[in-house]
């Protein structure tokens, strides 16, 4: 397994007590696996997400990515695992506004002290991806809301990360710019066989995944398996999740 969950509780402090916002999660996601994380809003799920990435540590279990127990790291250890094994995709994009659309691309390999020039073959080709070729020297303020979504995508799997995490990402966005969205996601799994935990509390999004667990209250309640399908696939089980009523 390429990622794995045990008992993870996160504890936060609340007046003179404290509030599980996760409660004993386990779960395990196979190399190219796209599993979807399902819940209504303060269900625990981007909690989940955060853990899972080594964004956040447990209060209790571990997260093994990799085979790395990243819970037991140092704060050194943690960011270096995080940005050699991870990838994240947000709901707001968090592009570097004085940086171009490349050069946002490459970030995780400018923080790692290289050059643009060394990884321009690996930029183009995920601008080529994602559908932006023609834009690599446009700033972000020059692009739509879809495009800078898709910046944010190629970035996040600029270092060919071990898991790919999204969170609601497409939030922002209208339904059918959602859609291109939410396509680009499944082609990258099925084409890159990259591995892909999305968050959402969107049926239609959620349907695109092989695989779907439920979240209420900090736990997981139910798993449903979908199946490496397409969304328009997949009309039926859009139904079957929203009728969850999450």
């Amino acid at each position: 397994m390429i990622l794995e969950a045990h008992d993870l509780v996160k504890r936060y402090p609340l007046g003179d007590g404290s509030v599980d916002a996760l409660r004993g999660v386990s779960l395990s996601v196979a190399k190219g696996e796209f599993i979807a994380i399902m819940g209504s809003s303060g269900s625990g799920k981007s909690t989940m997400l955060h853990l899972l990435g080594g964004l956040d540590r447990p209060s209790e279990g571990n997260v093994l990515i990799d085979g790395v127990n990243i819970s037991q790291l140092n704060d050194e250890e943690a960011t270096l695992t995080r940005r050699e094994k991870t990838g994240f995709v947000f709901q707001f994009f968090n592009l570097i506004s004085l940086l171009n659309v490349a050069e946002n691309v490459a970030l995780p390999f400018l923080i790692a002290g290289d050059s643009l020039s060394t990884h321009r073959e690996r930029v183009d080709a995920l601008l080529d991806l994602v559908g932006l070729s023609d834009k690599a020297k446009h700033r972000p303020d020059q692009l739509s809301a879809g495009e800078q979504q898709r910046v944010a995508l190629a970035r996040a799997l600029a270092n060919e990360p071990a898991i790919l995490l999204a969170d609601e990402p497409t939030g922002n966005l209208d339904f059918v710019t959602g859609t291109e969205i939410l396509d680009l996601i499944w082609d990258s799994c099925d084409r890159l066989g990259q591995t892909i935990v999305l968050v959402t509390h969107d049926a239609r999004a959620a349907a695109y995944a092989d695989r779907v667990l439920i979240v209420r209250d900090g736990t997981i309640r139910d798993e449903i398996e979908l199946g490496r399908r397409r969304d328009h696939e997949a009309r039926p089980l859009i139904t079957r999740l929203a009728a969850l009523g999450l």
